[in-house]
């Protein structure tokens, strides 16, 4: 990366550092895990919360999704809308927990819309089947089993979801063995935010994220032993290289672009993420850019400000029924 493009990304980047007197967003965007299945001191499984108009929606439910909330200083039982992106476990193994614990310890008192591709219902089906002792011993007077119900909604491309405004619009993209597999669009008061999914380089990613706001995407980088291996190529071909993401960001021109179910493998820590940011450069995207990190928040309004995530040492215990919180 030569000179003149670094000050430039450097320059981007601080027009995305917010003011202390910022306006309250018209939809803010919390990424509550940014890995894919890989194991990270620092990264949890892939989930993502936009809050607009009052409307908490979920977009994958990945490993630890539940206490990603709780830092977040989201109340888990306060979920209500889920939608997810394809059934690659790393993307709904979280459900479970947010499922059940929020129910009985937490006092939740209603049940989940769920929205998901083809197989979600066996799948609900086979979650409700592994916690068969729950169901029938937890449930009591204190927590009624109507509170456990989800209600699941088959995906196919468009509006999916239309509430106070708030419009959520599904589009397929292309991941392999994922597939069938979606990518999707919050918009409210003027303003968009868009989420690939995971999928290689696609059409509709771009089709949707023109001009958005935000677009927040998934990207993967090997080492070059790894990059050689058959199996790995597999795996390389169904996600999107910083190359690819440099094309689809390029075109698309978002107000800002977000990595996030950043897989790296043999590149551990900040030489991933380096390596990752400067092979975007490299191939042509010099528009604002940010790597995602675990509990980092987006404020869209007129202008888009990136958050870093808040400190934990006045997070207060969660624990019970009742409790007011944050």
């Amino acid at each position: 990366m030569n000179a003149a493009r670094l000050i430039l990304s450097a320059c981007l980047t601080l027009l995305f550092i917010p003011s202390a007197h910022a306006q309250t967003p018209a939809i803010k965007v919390t990424l509550l895990g940014t890995a894919g299945p890989e194991y990270f001191p620092d990264r949890l499984g892939i989930s993502t919360l936009v809050e607009a108009n009052g409307r908490k929606l979920l977009f994958d439910v990945g490993r630890s999704a539940n206490q990603r909330l709780y830092e977040s200083r989201v109340n888990p039982k306060d979920i209500t809308h889920i939608f997810l992106t394809h059934l690659h476990n790393d993307h709904y193994e979280g459900l479970p927990e947010l499922w059940m614990t929020p129910w009985f310890l937490l006092g939740r008192d209603h049940g989940f819309d769920l929205w998901g591709p083809e197989g979600s219902e066996a799948m609900i089906a086979g979650m409700r089947a592994m916690f068969g002792h729950d169901l029938e011993k937890r449930v009591n007077k204190f927590n009624p089993i109507a509170n456990l119900e989800i209600k699941v909604h088959a995906l196919s491309e468009g509006v999916v979801f239309e509430d106070g405004g708030v419009k959520v619009t599904a589009f397929p993209v292309e991941h392999d063995d994922g597939n069938p597999a979606y990518g999707y669009r919050v918009d409210y008061a003027g303003h968009s935010v868009v989420l690939s999914g995971d999928t290689t380089l696609n059409e509709n990613v771009v089709k949707y994220g023109t001009k958005a706001d935000l677009v927040i995407h998934n990207v993967i980088a090997f080492s070059e032993r790894l990059s050689q291996l058959p199996e790995m190529k597999g795996v390389l071909a169904k996600l999107t290289t910083p190359e690819q993401a440099a094309e689809v960001f390029t075109r698309a021109a978002p107000k800002l672009a977000v990595f996030s179910h950043i897989v790296t493998k043999e590149l551990n820590g900040a030489k991933g993420l380096d390596e990752i940011m400067a092979r975007t450069r490299a191939a042509g995207y010099g528009g604002p850019l940010t790597m995602g990190q675990d509990r980092m928040t987006i404020a869209v309004g007129d202008t888009v400000a990136v958050l870093p995530p808040r400190s934990l040492d006045d997070l207060p215990d969660l624990d019970s029924k009742l409790q007011v919180f944050p």
